[in-house]
């Protein structure tokens, strides 16, 4: 029976650098990807990786196309936007499919990328804050993370709440809506004025270095606050446009970041640098 060291559901731009990575070190990887064209060039010919092509928002049959044997699973793929049952069918009842999947093959670790959004609002909110999510995406992983109490006892779950991860190759999400905006030259309308944005290679270091903890956790993945203005100007300098029409709702999110810094060695790249990396693509 062929046996990965990780099972990646890699639909961001920082999974491909964490499987890089990983493959780096001499770990074997099996990653998802939605269909073919969507594997990065950077993969091709390298050795210890195999691809399985899931569209998870498709009711999909796991057994069909998931290996036999894998010992740590790493679930990144969301969808932010759209229909309402397409982001159900994407978030939560797929993250409970692939659970179930883990628990059967007797997995070691599920690592779980969710989301600050779960928290509602609030400034330097902790692991330990109330959930309250206020939209429908917020609502799906927070409904997904309920799922995990019924799966401890089997394996270690790790939960990392991202607040607006952004970065190459993340063609969704707050932070890309607001790029996406000003580059078509639509209205600007933010529900938040201030945030706590997190620039997408901050995140890979973290989730190599999790698998080092012994028991299960909740993390806060998360940039220093600022103001949405400031990010919109930032984005404006760098795609060589302004807004057409900016208006600034009054909620506020931001997170507090010290337990995975302590924990994780999460380690921050400062808003400029991260918004030029990320968007220059964009002019």
């Amino acid at each position: 029976m062929v046996e990965f060291d990780y099972l990646i559901t890699s639909a961001f731009g920082f999974g491909e650098k964490l499987i890089l990575e990983l493959l780096r070190r001499g770990e074997s990887v099996f990653a998802i990807y939605p269909t073919p064209k969507d594997v990065p060039m950077s993969f091709l010919g390298k050795k210890n990786i195999k691809y399985g092509f899931i569209k998870f928002e498709h009711d999909p049959i796991l057994s069909k196309t998931l290996p036999r044997k894998v010992k740590h699973i790493i679930h990144i793929f969301d969808v932010y936007s759209g229909r309402f049952s397409k982001m159900f069918k994407a978030n939560t009842l797929a993250t409970l499919l692939l659970l179930d999947w883990a628990k059967n093959v007797e997995a070691e670790s599920f690592t779980y990328f969710s989301s600050g959004e779960v928290y509602g609002t609030g400034k330097e909110i902790t692991e330990g804050s109330r959930l309250e999510p206020h939209g429908f995406y917020a609502t799906t992983k927070y409904q997904a993370e309920m799922f995990f109490r019924f799966y401890q006892r089997a394996m270690r779950i790790n939960t990392i709440r991202v607040f607006f991860p952004f970065g190459n190759g993340i063609e969704q999400g707050f932070v890309y809506e607001l790029a996406r905006a000003l580059k078509s030259g639509g209205p600007i309308e933010p529900t938040y004025n201030l945030i706590s944005p997190t620039f997408g290679d901050d995140i890979v270091t973290p989730l190599l270095n999790i698998h080092g903890l012994k028991k299960s956790g909740v993390y806060n993945l998360c940039g220093s606050p600022v103001n949405v203005d400031a990010v919109v100007e930032q984005l404006g300098k760098i795609i060589g446009k302004s807004p057409n029409e900016l208006q600034i709702g009054k909620d506020t999110l931001t997170g507090n970041n010290k337990v995975a810094t302590e924990k994780l060695g999460y380690v921050e790249t400062p808003i400029a640098d991260a918004l030029e990396r990320a968007f220059k693509h964009m002019r």
